[in-house]
């Protein structure tokens, strides 16, 4: 079939799925006021690939390395440096083409990198063999697919098979000649009620009694069984809200429910193998947390943008504990683009696969996470309190409120009072809104929390030759 148009992509989406936001079913995503958006942000990958700008074409679209065939790049199965850094580029390009992140294939192609390089791994070629001809399905049919590994984990001083109830992780319920039966939930699965299919991992190491939570699968997302609860989150932009030459771009998350859904052999990449689950989510994590980093470019970048156009229009770029400010947040966008670029320069290699260097992801993803939160404060102090005390755009165009509102909230004469007034929408936007907040907390816990980044830095770093380092310069004996 090969690249699809967005508006095949958006028809592939009306196929019965079981969608519910606030209460109800949704009969249709595309149209619903708050999930069309959602439903847009990710349609908006197929839209870049029809944009006639071959710079950007090359970028985003490559050759079929067998048949020639227009493909879209991220199904390119990492093996150089130079492919990691294609689809860093191409990941952070993505939110500046489009004003948001498309995200209807970063995820499920993280989740299949790392069921290929764990299906080397467990010496059974029908994994290897799986893994392979569900890439070309993706190929072929220009699919999105969500990853779902995160389960709703019920008490987590307790492991799966300790749990008050089974379901509280996914698991095998049932095998048979055909395929097998799962049932249990995923949970915070982003852009998932917007995409085709979804891919399924496990979330954590497991014990061999709990063999049955070892699984992964991909299975489309109308399957029968399968149900979306939504996160409501906003809709499209209201007659409150200043205008912007930009769309709302917005992704959904959803609780996903596994009800005794059956998945075919050549859908399972993983059944039983529980001493792989661990390598299985960590090797996971190391490529979606290297997505992350690649996608939080362009937004530190916008929030180093607003800092900078506020310090402007409230004409205090040259106050010195401004500087001191803009120094800190430039330093610590500089830093995560630094690091991004350091984990695709020493890969590591899984046979034929890349994997960027878990320490220098970690360390990457560690860093924004701790630090989002003072660029966001700094960008509030410098903004100042209107961007939460703003009017609203309709008392900017009403006649009896707009005279006040010209003649009381203008700055720096370098702008007028509106462009003024839509920097600090924008602002507020980022930095003071509720969108803002569900933002500052998915960089803490999206792609793992802060902790788990700790734990693979804790593994990957080389302790024992800081520590040789320094016994032989103060002259003694390197003990193993």
């Amino acid at each position: 079939m090969g690249l699809r148009t967005k508006e095949q992509f958006l028809e592939s989406l009306r196929d019965g799925r079981e969608v519910y936001i606030f209460g109800e079913r949704v009969e249709d995503v595309t149209t619903h006021p708050v999930l069309k958006v959602t439903a847009e942000t990710v349609a908006q990958d197929f839209a870049i690939t029809e944009l006639d700008d071959q710079e950007v074409r090359n970028l985003f679209v490559l050759p079929h390395p067998e048949t020639g065939e227009p493909m879209s790049r991220y199904f390119q199965t990492p093996k150089t440096t130079e492919d990691l850094k294609k689809r860093k580029e191409m990941i952070s390009r993505s939110i500046l083409l489009t004003g948001g992140l498309p995200f209807g294939k970063d995820i499920g192609t993280d989740a299949l990198n790392a069921a290929m390089v764990v299906a080397q791994q467990m010496n059974k070629p029908e994994y290897g063999e799986r893994t392979k001809n569900y890439l070309e399905y993706l190929i072929r049919n220009d699919w999105t697919l969500s990853g779902a590994i995160t389960d709703t984990k019920g008490d987590r001083s307790k492991t799966p098979a300790d749990q008050a109830h089974p379901d509280y992780y996914l698991h095998v319920v049932d095998r048979n000649k055909d395929g097998i039966v799962v049932k249990g939930c995923k949970m915070h699965i982003t852009a998932a009620p917007c995409c085709n299919d979804i891919l399924v991992l496990p979330t954590r190491n497991m014990r061999e009694n709990e063999a049955d939570y070892a699984v992964s699968f991909a299975t489309p997302s109308n399957a029968k069984g399968i149900k979306f609860i939504c996160r409501p989150s906003r809709g499209e932009r209201s007659p409150n809200e200043y205008p912007s030459s930009l769309p709302i771009r917005d992704l959904n998350e959803a609780m996903i429910v596994f009800d005794d859904v059956f998945v075919p052999w050549e859908r399972v990449f993983m059944c039983g193998e529980w001493a792989y689950a661990i390598l299985l989510a960590y090797t996971f994590a190391t490529f979606h947390r290297f997505t992350a980093v690649c996608y939080h470019i362009p937004i530190v970048e916008n929030l180093a943008g607003c800092a900078v156009a506020m310090a402007e229009m409230n004409g205090i770029a040259n106050e010195e504990h401004v500087k001191d400010k803009l120094i800190n947040i430039a330093s610590s966008v500089e830093i995560i683009k630094a690091l991004a670029q350091a984990a695709t320069l020493s890969p590591v290699m899984h046979g034929e696969i890349a994997v960027p260097s878990p320490l220098i992801t970690n360390m990457a993803k560690l860093h924004y996470a701790r630090g989002y939160h003072e660029v966001i404060k700094m960008v509030q102090d410098i903004s100042g309190g209107i961007i939460s005390t703003l009017p609203t755009y309709r008392d900017w165009e009403n006649p009896e409120t707009r005279p006040y509102m010209e003649h009381y909230l203008g700055g720096n004469s370098k702008y007028t009072t509106e462009e003024r007034l839509r920097m600090v929408a924008h602002t507020h936007r980022w930095v003071a809104s509720a969108e803002s907040a569900h933002q500052e907390m998915i960089t803490v816990h999206a792609e793992g929390s802060m902790e788990t980044q700790k734990m693979m830095i804790m593994v990957e770093a080389p302790f024992k030759d800081y520590r040789n380092l320094a016994l032989m310069a103060a002259g003694v004996e390197i003990k193993d």
